[in-house]
Formats: structure tokens, C-alpha cells, sequence
């Protein structure tokens, strides 16, 4: 491969992994739980035991806090400080995959392991977002990558590096991180039936060296907090995550195969007529080839059989995967992706941008759609085009449009789509009024303390205070927000989603005025004096917000209450 391409990979994926970072909002509720740990780590200067509303927090392990934190400490406390490291992991998974590619097989081959990671879906919006996932798919890789040159060469920096790379998994995810890639060596090993190689695979020294980047923390933190660490970290977010569904809805047994049809598309077709092709000619497998289908097999299995479903759980099946198709793909020269292949990828093309029409029409991002109907034709005769090249350029091809799609969708959908999911405006808002302390009714934006550093209580009703308590063993232990009955709330001021409006005044005895306004929250104080709202701090609110409003306090007025 020329230099020219191996640059261009490199600019290309600079361009789409950072571009952008500064403009996406830390959105709720996952990215502002690592973003507002990560903010308190570098006010309290306290670097070994993650907190988050003040409250230690065991959800993970340091690894991806001390990362983001850093990022804040370089660049302050902003979106692409935030971003800066996932991006930056995501260039380097790039690197490796291609590394991978070129060492297993041939420059050709990890040139187009790059392109392929680079244009997959998954890859794409994780690499760009707020979670420890981009900096585990890099340990973990690099775990089983550096374990196979191992066991095919006997280098011992690749044995080394292997612990290592264990090591820091463990310091991202905790147990799973050394766990799962065992699980894939020991059947590896199995199936080929060589246990010479635990006599050379420097197993001794080697597990010192995973256990001394590893345990400190995990020993610092046990010396520090004792049984409180132990039961909630690995109790609750090993142990149950792995044993008691989080997300019920999800426990379907085709929830993985349609994620992973998505995250590796446009290539997630080609794996079975890939499989059903080497099958049908009765070609021997190279033990590379094993090793990377079972190391995506053992992933998709082992996440199939937990109780816990998650979208990014099976990501690091990318790795392998991009490899093995790529390989595939370099060993042709003609035209390598059929008419019918590129008709299926226009069908995907088409139900995203489909997607992406119903997000601006039913509101959950405020921009207009016309961008969608000549994106949707670029797209095509894109499409048409590259079909028509022979070899590589396929592959380079394809994975272009994938490019110039995602990077269309950062500036129409992503960066409006986060101003959604944010409340940033309503941070900004308490900052700007001096508010320290607020209490909050409805669903909790913890982005808003972020922005803001302000103390937000959650407001529940007295009879379901019980509920909200932290218990061990229990899905409750992950509230650690402030909380408390709203009967008895004295605060100043209140947080109320819009949507919970209602409810929220069948519920409170005060009469409420409106003091302020952001994204999907009102802000109200006590009304001083019996009568109406003033009129003229509800002329920026909607209707029917306005009216609900109104309809209660003449209700409460006509039947004398206070």
C-alpha cells in the first residue's frame, strides 16, 4: 500500500472522531454520570476514590476517570475535554486493528481492517461518546491480539504485553476485562490442543505484572472503604448485572443478532455469505481464522447468556471481525461486493436516513429535515458508482460514503439530537441566577449539575421514599442522587419537567410561580400572595403548560386552599 493511503486513513479518521466533540452537550443519563465524576474527581483532588453528588461512587473502575478527568485538567471543564479521550482511543483501536491485520496476514489486509472499523456504525458513535467502552475495546483487543503473535511467534514482549494490556482491561471494566479474554485462550487452546504453550507464555511473571497494574487501586480502595466497595462494585455491578436483568424489555434472544447487524454495518452482511462461501468450497481454516471467529463467537455467546443486555456489550467483536472480513475482501481482485449486496446496503442507508426524518418530525431534534431528500440521492448515486469499481476501490469506496454520511449526521442530528438530551440551558439557568440548592420533580438531569455545580434534590412522594433507599444487592444502590419527601421539600425554588407537571400539582399543596424556563424544565417558586400566576411570567411558556397551570390554582382558589 502507498504511503498516500495509509495518511489518508489516518486524516480521515482524525477528521470524523474529533470533528464535532465541542458542540455535543453531555447528555443524560450515562455520559453525565461519567462527566460528573469525573468534574468531582478534579475539585475535591481526590484521584483515588470516584465520587459523584458528593457520594462515593463504585459503578466502575478508575480507569475511564482518571482519563476524562484528565481531559478537563487540559482542557477545562467542556464538551470536547470530555470527548477528547473516547476519540482519541478510537484512533488508537484504528492503529491497532490495522496492526493486527498487517502482522496476521499482510499491509493489505490491516490497511483494510482500518477502513472497515472506521466505516462501522458502532465504531462510529462510540468512539464519540461520553463511556468507558472505546478505552476497553483497546485493552481488550490489544489483550488477545498481543496473546495470539504471542502463541504464533514466541516473542516474549508480546507475552508481556499481553498482561499488561489485561491489566488496564481490568482497571476499565473490573473482573470481565481478564476474565472473558481467559475464557477465549482456554478454548482456543483447547480446541487446538496445545497446552506446551502455558510453558513458554511467561505465565508466572507475567501474571505479577497484569496483577501489579491491576490490584493496587483495587487494594486501596478495599483498605479504604471495606465491605461497602466490595459489595456494591463487584455485588451489584458484576455479580447482578450478570444474574438479574437491568433492562427487562431487552431479554429477547435475537437482541444481539439485530445490534450486531447494525454495528457493523455496511460489512455486517458479508459474514455469513462469507461463513456459507467457505463452507460451500470446504477450505481449511488457518489457525488465525479460528482464533479471530472464536474470539467474536465466545463475545456474542457469553453476552447472549447474561441477564443484563446492553447495546455496547458485544462491541469488542468489532475487532476480530474487521479483521476477518478483511482478509476476505484483500484476496479479491475483481469486483468483490455484488449488485444485490450494494442493494442491501441502500436499504440500510434508507431506513437511517428514514430514522433520521422521524427523530426532526416527531420532535426529538428540533432542526429542519430538509437536508434528508439530497442526502438520500447523494447517497444513492453514491452507491451506484462504487458498485461499479473493481478490487479495492470497493472496499475504499464504501467506506467513504459511510464517512461523508456520518459526518453529515454530527452537524444535522447528533449535535441537535444532544441538545435534547441535555440540560445544559437549565445548568446555565441556575448559574445564572445564583442558585446553589434546588429541588427537582421528575426525571433527574444530572447534566444540569454538571453544568452547574448545583446541589438538585429529586423530590419523590412520602409513601415511595422506601423505594428510592439504596439497598445491597439491588438495582436501588445505583441512587446516589440527594432525594427527599416532597411533602416535606423547603426549597426556594423547584425543578419540574414539563412532562410531570401534573402530576407534580395533584401532588403539592403550594400555590407555584413561574420563575424561569429551560429546555424541557420550568422553574417555579412559592406564590407569596392567593391568586392567579402573574400572567406576565407565563407569556414565555406553552399553552398548555400555561393552562394547566392556571386550571389548578383556580381550582385550589374556588375550594380555599393554601
Amino acid at each position: 500500500m502507498q504511503k498516500k493511503y495509509w495518511l489518508g486513513l489516518f486524516m480521515l479518521a482524525l477528521l470524523l472522531l474529533f470533528f464535532g466533540n465541542g458542540s455535543l452537550l453531555v447528555t443524560d443519563s450515562v455520559e453525565s454520570n461519567y462527566a460528573l465524576t469525573a468534574k468531582e474527581m478534579v475539585l475535591s483532588g481526590d484521584w483515588l476514590s470516584p465520587q459523584i453528588y458528593g457520594n462515593y461512587w463504585y459503578d466502575k473502575p478508575i480507569m475511564f476517570y482518571w482519563l476524562t478527568a484528565l481531559g478537563f485538567k487540559l482542557f477545562g471543564f467542556t464538551e470536547f475535554g470530555a470527548r477528547f479521550f473516547p476519540a482519541l482511543f478510537g484512533l488508537l483501536g484504528i492503529g491497532l486493528v490495522s496492526y493486527g491485520g498487517y502482522r496476521l496476514y499482510s499491509e493489505k489486509v490491516g490497511f483494510f481492517s482500518g477502513v472497515l472499523l472506521l466505516s462501522s456504525v458502532e465504531f462510529f458513535l462510540i468512539s464519540k461518546s461520553i463511556i468507558t467502552d472505546a478505552v476497553l475495546f483497546l485493552f481488550f483487543s490489544a489483550t488477545l491480539l498481543f496473546f495470539y503473535l504471542g502463541y504464533s511467534e514466541n516473542r516474549p514482549l508480546f507475552w508481556y504485553l499481553t498482561y499488561v494490556s489485561a491489566g488496564l482491561a481490568v482497571l476499565t471494566k473490573g473482573p470481565i476485562g481478564v476474565l472473558l479474554p481467559g475464557l477465549i485462550i482456554t478454548l482456543f487452546l483447547l480446541w487446538q490442543r496445545d497446552w506446551q504453550v502455558l510453558k513458554r507464555c511467561k505465565l508466572f511473571s507475567g501474571t505479577l505484572l497484569c496483577a501489579l497494574v491491576a490490584v493496587p487501586w483495587y487494594a486501596a480502595m478495599y483498605a479504604i472503604h471495606g465491605s461497602d466497595f466490595i459489595n456494591t462494585f463487584f455485588g451489584v455491578h458484576n455479580f447482578l448485572r450478570a444474574t438479574v436483568s437491568e433492562h427487562p424489555r431487552d431479554n429477547v434472544w435475537y437482541y444481539y443478532l439485530l445490534v450486531n447487524a447494525l454495528a457493523l454495518f455496511p460489512w455486517s452482511a458479508l459474514v455469513p455469505l462469507c461463513l456459507w462461501q467457505r463452507w460451500r468450497e470446504g477450505e481449511r481454516w488457518e489457525t488465525s481464522e479460528k482464533f479471530l471467529l472464536l474470539w467474536a463467537g465466545v463475545i456474542f455467546v457469553f453476552f447472549q447468556c447474561m441477564a443484563t443486555k446492553y447495546i455496547t456489550y458485544t462491541y469488542p467483536l468489532l475487532f476480530p471481525m474487521s479483521i476477518f472480513l478483511a482478509k476476505e475482501l484483500a484476496a479479491g481482485e475483481e469486483r468483490l461486493l455484488s449488485i444485490h449486496y450494494f442493494i442491501f446496503v441502500g436499504i440500510i442507508f434508507a431506513a437511517l436516513l428514514g430514522a433520521a426524518q422521524w427523530v426532526t418530525v416527531t420532535g426529538m431534534v428540533a432542526e429542519e429535515s430538509m437536508f434528508l431528500l439530497p442526502l438520500s440521492i447523494i447517497v444513492g448515486m453514491m452507491l451506484y458508482y462504487v458498485w461499479q469499481l473493481n478490487g479495492s476501490h470497493q472496499v475504499l469506496g464504501l467506506g467513504s460514503i459511510c464517512l461523508c454520511f456520518y459526518l453529515a449526521l454530527i452537524m444535522s442530528i447528533a449535535i441537535p439530537f444532544s441538545a435534547q438530551r441535555s440540560a445544559k440551558g437549565l445548568g446555565e439557568l441556575l448559574v445564572k441566577d445564583g442558585i446553589r440548592e434546588v429541588g427537582l420533580y421528575g426525571s433527574y438531569p444530572t447534566s444540569a449539575v454538571f453544568y452547574s455545580n448545583a446541589r438538585i434534590v429529586k423530590l419523590v412522594p412520602e409513601k415511595e421514599l422506601e423505594r428510592y433507599k439504596p439497598k445491597n444487592m439491588s438495582w436501588s444502590s445505583k441512587n446516589v442522587m440527594p432525594f427527599a419527601a416532597m411533602e416535606k421539600q423547603h426549597y426556594p425554588f423547584v425543578i419540574v419537567n414539563e412532562k410531570s407537571m401534573k402530576d407534580f400539582l395533584k401532588q403539592n399543596k403550594h400555590q407555584w410561580q413561574l420563575a424561569g424556563r429551560s429546555e424541557r424544565y420550568l422553574l417555579l417558586r412559592p406564590q407569596v400572595e392567593q391568586g392567579r400566576m402573574d400572567d406576565s411570567m407565563l407569556a414565555c411558556y406553552n399553552s398548555d403548560v400555561r393552562a394547566r397551570l392556571t386550571v389548578k390554582n383556580e381550582w385550589r382558589n374556588q375550594h380555599g386552599r393554601t
